[in-house]
């Protein structure tokens, strides 16, 4: 392996010396032919992707296929954000002319290449390619709003959506302002578990009381309800769903080699049940941004134009131009093809490869049909469906507003994007109409596909789609041999209950540590919000525990109320909720008990644990010989800091933090600030939270 890699190293040819270019004005500025200083070349080609999409699809014109080509054969070029909500357009947006490779290898980019990956780890920068920020931005997610990620990992855009939720904007200034405890939520989704886990990891580099992450298939996404019994409809939902990816050649050159028509052709009809999903969970008024990493009008404009003819006059293509102005873009097509390969007669001039014989497109359906014994593929090949071909009203349905992204028209990867509005007035939830992969059209299966039984058999990731995965149970734990929808896994020393596990007809197994509501009433919550100095404002009915009632409480998470409420009212099985909310607080021993007596609930009055809920808040065991108390946690700073009085604040100056960073664990006698050290000496022992106030230090910073 170490031979190859040098072989292909020096195939390379390097340009002139590395030239930094910061864009300053975010999407703005941005040249349409950039400098090619510090980019990597190489002869990456396929004959079929050049053939299908310049002579058969017709993408671009002509005149720029060279230019386009000769981009896509480049490197990406190194881009990041400042986390910063709807800012980065703004000018928190960077773009450094040199690709990973170059950062990593060249001495004199080390520290910068290394502050890049430190300050990505703590959450103050986002690495993520440029056009894959454009989605977000198109939703303009608000504080109140419900929000849905339908396809989410890893997880960049999911970051987007809570920047956003957290981020106020002042409709006179445009000045942005932190929200820090809103009222909406991000459900950021993906089909497979342990995509869903890697979520949960990244989203603890931007803690939020306002998400949740499940692990279902987005296309069968089960309805949720609220207090009230009602259907919890969507204000935003983005689809950036599954794709061929073809869009990513430039970072993804694996795709080089295998790259071929059926990849898109497969994922039709997957795309399209995901969008029709998100159009009927959507509220009357709200949108969704549906895209693709990939160039082809199968996975784009095809899966539009039949989704919108699923709901006509419900939903329209909404106009983009006057959004992100300095973004250069392509409108979408409004003709297409489809085949089965790329056409021999396109193929023949570019190479012999390619056997003639395994490649028909068809003008229609009823020709495809027609050619295959009613729409049966010979040899095997899968058959394709009517809503792939362009529909005679495909004029009127307005996906020239589309977004297509070139990697030659401002040195990105290709991308497409597409927002959809429900016209006020649309009644939802709707009836889902999903299409079938065996009939001649998009046919209606049933009335709802919240009832299905198994929401976890198909499996939509960002990479072609495989089974889920069979989790193996708990390290020690049992399960009772009767085999129903409601099994409990019990820790055999302590009895514990692990985490609700349901089975489906299927055979999908789900296990995940039940949400454990505490009580207003108990004595370490109310003697703690003392310590803590919590206000009374404070909606200490929020906090809960990632363990049942009866086990030993270590650390305390935090949610808004409308996770709450969602929580509390949908079956953890059947939601597959994995994590919620923010981790707020944690346990502390503070030496022998004194004054805090704290007795569990007797074991006759615990409340049943149901489908992975605790459905009424408790009490929960405490060791009774020592005197214990929460502390802040890190996470949870931000989300509770306006919960609390001045009484648990302390301040510092510029020169103390330099100090604080300096120093690991400094002694009160190290520190420059005397005021600081004299006031955390005058206080209790206990857990505070050091504010400092901005400026400039003494040597300038």
């Amino acid at each position: 392996m170490t031979k190859n890699k040098k072989k292909s190293f020096k195939n390379r040819k390097r340009t002139d010396d590395n030239e930094v270019v910061i864009n300053k004005d975010g999407w703005t500025n941005r040249p349409s032919v950039p400098e090619r200083e510090g980019e990597w070349t190489t002869d990456w080609t396929n004959a079929r992707f050049e053939a299908y999409y310049r002579y058969f699809q017709k993408i671009l014109p002509e005149e720029e296929w060279d230019a386009f080509m000769e981009y896509m054969r480049k490197t990406l070029p190194t881009t990041f954000r400042l986390p910063a909500g709807k800012l980065y357009p703004r000018g928190l947006g960077y773009e450094f002319s040199a690709p990973k490779r170059v950062l990593r290898k060249l001495p004199e980019m080390k520290e910068f290449h290394q502050l890049l990956v430190y300050q990505t780890e703590v959450g103050n920068v986002s690495r993520q390619e440029a056009v894959s920020m454009v989605p977000p931005l198109l939703l303009d997610v608000q504080p109140h709003h419900v929000v849905l990620d339908a396809c989410a990992s890893p997880g960049s855009k999911t970051a987007q959506l809570v920047e956003a939720l957290h981020t106020m904007i002042d409709p006179v200034s445009g000045d942005a302002s932190f929200v820090p405890f809103p009222n909406g939520v991000v459900i950021a989704n993906d089909s497979e578990y342990t995509r869903a886990q890697l979520l949960v990891h990244q989203s603890a580099r931007l803690p939020t009381p306002s998400l949740m992450v499940t692990n279902l298939d987005a296309s069968l996404f089960p309805t949720l309800r609220t207090e009230n019994g009602e259907p919890l409809l969507f204000d935003r939902v983005l689809c950036d769903v599954p794709c061929s990816g073809d869009g990513t050649l430039r970072k993804n050159i694996g795709i080089w080699k295998k790259w071929n028509v059926g990849d898109g052709n497969g994922l039709h009809s997957l795309q399209l049940r995901i969008l029709l999903r998100a159009m009927n969970m959507l509220r009357p008024g709200g949108k969704i941004v549906y895209s693709t990493c990939s160039m082809n009008p199968l996975e784009n404009e095809a899966v539009l134009a039949a989704a919108l003819n699923q709901h006509p006059g419900k939903y329209i293509l909404a106009p983009t131009s006057h959004l992100l102005p300095g973004l250069i873009r392509r409108p979408g097509l409004v003709t297409w093809k489809v085949a089965t390969g790329v056409p021999a007669k396109e193929a023949e001039g570019l190479t012999d490869e390619v056997d003639p014989s395994s490649h028909q497109d068809f003008d229609s359906y009823e020709a495809y049909c027609q050619a295959t014994n009613g729409g049966e593929m010979k040899f095997g090949r899968p058959k394709f469906h009517k809503s792939m071909w362009p529909p005679e009203n495909v004029g009127e349905l307005g996906l020239e507003n589309c977004l297509r992204i070139y990697p030659h028209l401002q040195n990105t990867g290709g991308f497409f994007v597409a927002l959809i509005h429900k016209l006020p007035g649309s009644h939802g939830p709707e009836e889902t109409s999903i299409p079938d992969p065996t009939a001649t059209s998009v046919d209606v299966l049933d009335d709802s596909v919240s009832d299905r039984d198994d929401p976890a058999l198909k499996s939509p990731t960002k990479r072609p789609a495989s089974p889920p995965s069979q989790l193996p149970l708990p390290k020690k734990a049992k399960v009772s041999k009767n085999s129903n929808s409601k099994l409990k896994a019990t820790n055999d020393k302590s009895g514990m209950v692990i985490g609700s596990i349901g089975t489906n007809p299927g055979g999908a197994v789900f296990k995940e540590a039940p949400f454990t509501f505490i009580k207003e009433t108990d004595p370490l919550l109310q003697e703690s919000s003392k310590r803590l100095h919590l206000k009374s404002s404070f909606p200490s009915a929020n906090v809960f525990v990632r363990h049942p009632p009866t086990d030993y409480m270590k650390t305390f998470y935090f949610c808004n109320s409308l996770v709450k409420s969602v929580i509390l009212h949908n079956p953890l099985e059947r939601i597959r909720l994995v994590s919620a909310g923010v981790k707020a607080f944690s346990r502390q021993d503070m030496g022998p008990a004194k004054s805090l007596s704290v007795q569990p609930d007797s074991d006759d009055n615990l409340p049943v644990e149901e489908s992975g809920v605790t459905k009424e808040a408790v009490s929960i065991n405490y060791p009774k010989d020592r005197q214990v108390t929460l502390r802040f946690t890190n996470e949870g700073i931000l989300t509770v800091v306006d919960f609390v009085d001045d009484g648990v604040k302390v301040h510092a100056d510029l020169e103390t933090l330099k100090s604080l960073l300096l120093v690991q664990f400094p002694l009160l006698d190290q520190l420059l600030s005397g005021s600081f050290a004299e006031s955390i000496r005058s206080k209790p022992t206990g857990s505070y939270i050091v504010v400092v106030e901005p400026g400039q230090t003494e040597d300038g910073v």
